[in-house]
């Protein structure tokens, strides 16, 4: 179990698996997991695209920022998506990261405790 506001913790599922549709190639899997210790929960969405670049990992959960400049709000989304899970994480406490698989794709981590006793719904 886990303390959180459903519809915004839905929401950081859904925009991680909105990324990995609209940021890599046709035919690209993306896997879920969720795992818990007792103390928090971890979901990992990892898929098999090519990856984010890495100097642009440091910045992915910037607002606005793309890894892509060539791709605009017109066909590329806000840029909003990865910032909007970042900051749902950390309202419930938790952390965000984002690496490169061994040998290709991406993998995001979103650690939650599972007590989160005050939510910052603002």
């Amino acid at each position: 179990m886990l303390a959180g506001d459903r519809e915004r913790l839905h929401q950081v599922v859904s925009s991680l698996l909105s990324n990995v549709r609209a940021h890599t190639p046709e035919g690209t899997t993306a896997r879920i997991n969720i795992a818990s210790n007792g103390e928090s929960v971890e979901l990992t969405v990892t898929d098999d695209g090519p990856g984010v670049p890495e100097p642009a990992l440091q910045h992915i959960f910037d607002r606005v920022y793309r890894a892509d400049p060539s791709r605009s709000r017109h066909t590329g989304g806000s840029g909003l998506g990865l910032a909007i899970v970042h900051a749902i994480g950390s309202a419930h406490g938790g952390t965000v990261t984002a690496t490169n698989g061994h040998a290709r794709g991406t993998r995001i981590t979103i650690t939650i405790p599972t007590t989160s006793a005050s939510l910052d719904h603002g």
